[in-house]
């Protein structure tokens, strides 16, 4: 039975098409994925079906008749409610007050409080959760709050829900825990429309998948009958299998040596080494202590023993400028937060480290800025309007080239990735691994610390493996597998490859 559908969708902005008359059909009961690149048009669909944007021309059907949703209240009368990956949450007040915000049952102004926990109780029994109205969400895990949003569409009685990118920030079991909630809703006869860039995500849990590729519908096929190929080249329009392969090339000389590196409480012991041409990925775990080792080397951490050699010299890396000054580049996980300076320029975002080496008598050359960042958008494949532009307003692929391209114009010559395509979609991806590959071809050592571990088999050289700060594999990419590094990073084996560098 068909809940919801949409016909002849079109909506424009100054200068681009978002959507070109799309429509599709979701069914009552179903986990139905909604995916394709940035800029494809599949947020664009679901902010459409939220009332947060109106449409230019098409109609939108739920249960058959046509409604009318030209605000979030419209859409919440229809039943649909959405849960955007930066939750809408109130930190300050409690699970209860957060979920019946607006509607808090009481008279005179005043809180009838024991009718409102009851309320929310029976809400937080119906999907089993481990938590309590009366908690601060402030002092709920992010995955706790991602369930106090779907209790939020469920107290408005939400046929249809709609996730986007619900587990980007949640860790494997945080994952599972999720997981059970969608499934318990289907269960329910609820419809969850489910946003991810994560394609093993959309195999786990949908039952099917429409793909949007420039603003245009491309297709909605069940789940089972897709293979991932199969699914990536309906989102790009092209196979770029090959763009996932390692380049075989000889290595070169250890550009870093790590000995015996060690940080109280996190991290023991770590020895390893990178060589020119070489691309060794790190997995773990969270909380494994990875992302701190990653962080002593660039100087972002203070270890408390160990040494460090660049290019066979000693070095005591103790801040970022030092680790620069010797040839380390680090590319963060939190390229929101922590990686672009989102209000600057994209001009200015490259340069930001450099501005010395570009300056004369004090001043900043412009010309020398442009010329550098004509550069790497012609090497890097970088898509912006102009020079002048916010890097805030950039897809999430193009503003990941630009924190890479900032860390190669300062001229380094070991490069540390943190989740280097955490959040962008297959084709910027793709993108990126060549990128990769090219540094290697050209020299460059780099560290990829990934959570995904296709991710690390597709593009490594090697991988090395951490389980509670100590290196229990290392694993040349002949022997990876993805079974044999879930047993290193879980404690249950260790494994190091004959001949693999230490």
């Amino acid at each position: 039975m068909t809940i919801c559908e949409v016909r002849n969708i079109r909506k424009s902005f100054p200068g681009v098409k978002a959507l070109t008359d799309v429509s599709v059909a979701f069914e009552k009961g179903e986990v139905h994925a909604v995916v394709g690149e940035n800029g494809a048009g599949k947020s664009t669909l679901m902010k459409i079906l939220g009332g947060l944007y109106e449409t230019d021309s098409g109609q939108i059907f739920i249960g058959g008749k046509e409604a009318n949703i030209r605000s979030i209240a419209d859409a919440q009368r229809h039943g649909i409610s959405v849960i955007y990956q930066e939750l809408n949450l109130m930190p300050a007040l409690t699970v209860a007050e957060n979920i019946f915000a607006g509607d808090l049952p009481g008279f005179a102004g005043c809180v009838n409080y024991r009718d409102l926990n009851r309320r929310t109780k029976e809400l937080i029994d119906s999907l089993g959760l481990n938590i309590s109205p009366a908690d601060m969400v402030s002092m709920l895990s992010v995955s706790e709050r991602q369930m106090v949003e779907i209790l939020k569409a469920l107290s408005r009685n939400s046929e249809i829900i709609i996730m986007d990118e619900p587990t980007a920030s949640l860790n494997t079991r945080e994952v599972d825990t999720l997981y059970g909630i969608i499934r318990k809703l289907k269960a329910d006869g609820k419809t969850i429309l489910y946003i991810s860039h994560r394609l093993r995500e959309v195999f786990d849990i949908s039952d099917r998948v429409s793909v949007l590729r420039d603003g245009r519908f491309i297709g909605t096929r069940p789940t089972r009958e897709l293979s991932e190929s199969q699914l990536v080249e309906m989102m790009v329009g092209r196979d770029i299998s090959q763009l996932y392969r390692y380049a075989e090339h000889p290595l070169g000389d250890i550009l870093l040596r790590v000995n015996g590196l060690s940080k109280r409480g996190s991290f023991s012991d770590i020895s390893f080494s990178l060589r020119a041409g070489e691309i060794v990925g790190m997995a773990g775990l969270m909380g494994c202590g990875r992302e701190d080792i990653a962080k002593a080397i660039y100087g972002l951490l203070r270890y408390d023993a160990g040494t460090l050699e660049v290019d066979g010299r000693a070095v005591d890396i103790r801040r970022p400028s030092e680790a620069i000054r010797n040839g380390i580049g680090f590319v963060t996980e939190d390229r929101k937060d922590s990686g672009i300076f989102a209000l600057m320029t994209v001009r200015e975002n490259i340069t930001i480290n450099i501005l010395r080496a570009l300056s004369r008598f004090g001043l900043v050359s412009a010309q020398k800025e442009r010329e550098l960042l004509d550069e790497y958008a012609r090497t890097m494949n970088m898509k912006y309007a102009g020079e002048s532009q916010r890097i805030m307003f950039l897809s999430g692929g193009n503003q990941q080239k630009f924190v890479l391209a900032r860390a190669l114009a300062a001229n380094c010559k070991v490069l540390i990735l943190c989740e280097p395509t955490r959040g962008i979609d297959v084709g910027a991806k793709a993108e990126i691994y060549q990128l990769l590959s090219g540094l290697s071809e050209r020299g460059y050592a780099v560290l990829v610390l990934s959570s995904e571990l296709p991710e690390i088999i597709s593009v490594c050289y090697r991988a090395l493996v951490i389980f509670q700060g100590r290196i229990t594999g290392n694993i040349l990419r002949d022997e990876m597998d993805e079974n044999l590094i879930m047993r290193c990073a879980t404690g249950s084996g260790t494994y190091f490859s004959e001949g693999a560098s230490v």
